[in-house]
């Protein structure tokens, strides 16, 4: 409950239609699926899902800035430490070269978890294939928790714990998106089984072609981004509701409820 008093207090903007723009002096900017101008005072933390961060000439925050799935621009001051998780293609880098590279890692994301978690793909795929639309409601759900404890931490903690553990919810966040979007394509590889060449209807080969379907098409325009939000969406809430259900203690629960009857 604490959380979401923090979360609710310092979102600025979900899925703003443009830019934020921080002038003056705030307390904390959260944005989530967003751009942030700072020309202003931020006295406290910076902290940007799914967006850039610009910051302007007399732009100044006096806590931690962190950025997952965007980039940091600009001439501003950080007086904390900046922690980055790009989603953009780096200096020096073509977009092309980017988009391969990015290929690639799904694809290798994609074979590892098969081969070393399939027992967590699986429960994803089938949370997914039985419970789609609770999985988008499930994926919203872990959203809003991840963002208040991510919240509470940079309200409550200071220097280099709050990178720290800003860093392990990163870490745990990402991990689980993998999982999830692996057991998306899993479930979409397990459909396509019968169109494929032999060679490629084992559960790795599968999966890895529906992955590479799933980064293909989010490559389009105007269409590639939203479609690829929506993935994310649904692999979240497929491993978050997979987790769920999956625990030993619901698992005991059921157990014992179904001897009683």
């Amino acid at each position: 409950m604490i959380a979401a008093l923090f979360l609710a207090a310092a979102v600025h903007a979900v899925a703003p239609t443009g830019a934020v723009v921080v002038r003056g002096e705030v307390p904390q900017v959260l944005v989530v699926a967003g751009d942030v101008l700072v020309e202003g005072h931020v006295t406290g933390n910076v902290a940007v899902v799914l967006g850039d961060v610009v910051l302007g000439p007399g732009g100044r925050v006096d806590g931690d800035l962190v950025v997952l799935g965007g980039s940091v621009q600009g001439s501003g001051t950080v007086c904390g430490k900046t922690w980055v998780v790009g989603g953009r293609a780096p200096a020096g880098v073509t977009s092309w070269a980017w988009a391969l590279a990015r290929l690639g890692l799904w694809l290798v994301a994609s074979f590892l978890c098969v081969a070393l978690w399939p027992r967590a793909v699986r429960t994803c795929a089938g949370a997914l294939e039985k419970n789609t639309l609770l999985s988008a409601v499930a994926a919203l759900g872990f959203l809003l928790l991840w963002l208040a404890v991510a919240v509470a931490v940079g309200v409550t903690v200071r220097g280099g714990l709050a990178l720290f553990l800003w860093g392990g919810l990163a870490v745990t966040f990402l991990g689980l998106k993998a999982v999830g979007l692996v057991g998306l394509a899993w479930v979409i590889g397990g459909r396509l089984r019968v169109w494929l060449p032999l060679s490629l209807r084992g559960e790795i080969p599968r999966t890895g072609v529906a992955m590479a379907g799933l980064v293909l098409f989010s490559w389009l325009p105007v269409v590639g981004m939203p479609f690829w939000v929506v993935v994310n969406l649904l692999g979240l809430g497929g491993v978050w509701l997979g987790l769920v259900l999956g625990w030993p203690l619901w698992q005991v629960a059921g157990g014992k409820a179904s001897l009683r009857s």
